[in-house]
């Protein structure tokens, strides 16, 4: 039977707060519920991937305004997968769930970043279809 994808509650924090540490982001079930009620706030999608009763994907969906189109862009957050669970399909769902909804809300292009260390990912994302378009650069900002 396939993995359902579903909106994350509250209540999937552990299973949320082991998926981010695989993905290199370790913290608290308690944080996570703090950050699932901010996302929903603001409009943000937080989606999972349940088989048999378990959460076994992650992803999140951030759709905003950009000056330089006409109609918003989408991105892909946090996208990981179990790594007992990899390799079955379930990316590719998580993937496919969100460019739908990015097209629901009008989106013109859908895109994420990634750490240039992540060769597997890189290859995951080629092979649902994204292509490499650029680099990002970035800063920590301490308080």
């Amino acid at each position: 039977m396939p993995p359902t994808i579903r909106d994350a509650r509250p209540q999937d924090a552990d299973a949320i707060a082991r998926l981010l540490a695989q993905l290199g982001y370790p913290t608290e079930p308690e944080a996570v519920e703090g950050r699932l009620d901010r996302l929903q706030v603001v409009g943000d999608r937080v989606a999972v991937a349940e088989l048999d009763g378990h959460v076994v994907g992650l992803v999140h969906l951030q759709v905003s305004p950009a000056i330089e189109r006409d109609r918003p862009a989408a991105k892909l957050g946090a996208l990981v997968v179990d790594e007992a669970h990899r390799g079955r399909g379930i990316g590719r769902l998580l993937v496919e769930a969100m460019e739908a909804e990015a097209r629901l809300r009008g989106c013109e292009l859908v895109f994420l970043t990634t750490s240039e260390r992540r060769d597997d990912a890189h290859a995951f994302y080629e092979r649902v279809g994204l292509e490499q378009t650029g680099r990002r650069y970035g800063r920590t900002l301490n308080e």
